[in-house]
């Protein structure tokens, strides 16, 4: 019996769709079930890049046997990427297909293998391959899962925000979920990232009552990803006075200096990642779903990271994350850690 499973469950996940958010807890639900109780879990766990590897790669991970533990967790991205391609890789894809129906069928019971993918069309060869394949199987929900992400749609959001109010212990009013999902819609979209950090700000501000419209108001305050996006630009041009105007403007609306903090490093977290994906020629239409983000926000994180050079992105994220460390072992004020981030960035003196 895995943690938390009481009977035979599949041992082939592929789970894949827009929705990356959603689609990480899954994988963190999975992993946390599969690895719960093992030691080594850190020796169990493989994580592979599907875009250049080789079957036989993916062969010996799968058959390896675990570490001082009952069960190994391989994890493949983006090998169906490799199946999207034109007329004249048919025969490729039909290789890639067969021998991954072989891999299926031999998996020892020890390995959980989990293909992990974005948005896949219905005619995608991995996609038909493990749904034939799993079809053809005794017991087909024994045998694999597949599961698709998709973001909840607008009218669906209040819904969606209690649910996961709820799992994280925490409860709304139908009120609440309706204000907060009206300020944080984008063009229609919503960024769930950013969703779940505002309802843990709300849940820990209830203390264990339900939140309220009142408190959504309260909270869910100036900063928001257009401001964020200014204050980053601020700084991509060295404008010392124009980056700190904008601080203090959040700071003397009473906006906490840690949240205005975890926004702007998680920017600068995004902005790395994206240009480590163009980097690795990532396609456009899948960059959304690899950085986890509303399609309103890549052209907008795209425009903004050909400002910097990945150096000063390291070195920026490594700097904030000494700043929250600091902040929290009361090494320094959070205002005046942000103020001196921005002073280092532009060269200028602050004041406050």
């Amino acid at each position: 019996m895995w943690g938390g499973w009481s009977g035979p469950r599949p041992l082939i996940h592929l789970y894949h769709g827009p929705d990356a958010f959603s689609l990480q807890l899954a994988l963190d639900q999975l992993r946390q079930s599969v690895l719960a109780d093992d030691s080594m879990a850190a020796f169990n766990e493989s994580r592979l890049d599907g875009r250049g590897l080789k079957l036989s790669e993916l062969q010996a991970a799968t058959e390896a046997l675990p570490f001082m533990g009952e069960h190994r967790l391989v994890l493949v991205r983006n090998l169906a990427a490799r199946g999207e391609g034109q007329a004249a890789e048919k025969g490729a894809n039909k290789s890639l297909t067969e021998g991954l129906t072989l891999l299926w069928g031999r998996l020892p019971p020890s390995t959980v293998l989990v293909h992990l993918e974005g948005n896949l069309s219905p005619a995608n060869p991995l996609l038909k391959a493990l749904t034939a394949w799993r079809a053809a199987q005794p017991n087909g929900a024994q045998a694999a899962e597949i599961r698709v992400f998709e973001a909840p749609k607008a009218t669906e959001l209040p819904g969606w925000l209690r649910k996961r109010a709820g799992s994280r212990g925490g409860a709304m009013e139908p009120a609440a979920s309706v204000a907060l999902a009206d300020a944080l819609t984008r063009d229609r979209s919503v960024d769930l990232g950013l969703a779940d950090n505002e309802l843990e700000k709300l849940i820990t501000w209830a203390d264990g009552r339900a939140v309220t419209a009142a408190d959504v108001g309260l909270l869910v305050t100036s900063v928001n990803l257009e401001g964020i996006f200014v204050f980053v630009d601020a700084l991509a041009e060295r404008s010392g006075p124009k980056a700190i105007g904008i601080l203090h403007k959040y700071l003397n609306q009473g906006e906490p200096p840690l949240r205005i903090l975890a926004l702007v490093a998680r920017q600068f977290r995004l902005l790395l990642l994206l240009q480590a994906l163009q980097d690795e020629g990532k396609p456009a239409a899948e960059l959304k779903s690899a950085l986890g983000v509303a399609p309103f926000l890549v052209p907008k994180l795209q425009g903004q990271a050909r400002r910097f050079n990945t150096r000063f992105l390291e070195a920026a994220q490594r700097r904030l994350r000494d700043i929250d460390t600091e902040v929290k072992t009361g090494k320094i004020d959070a205002g005046l850690a942000l103020d001196l981030f921005v002073a280092g960035v532009c060269g200028v003196a602050t004041r406050r």
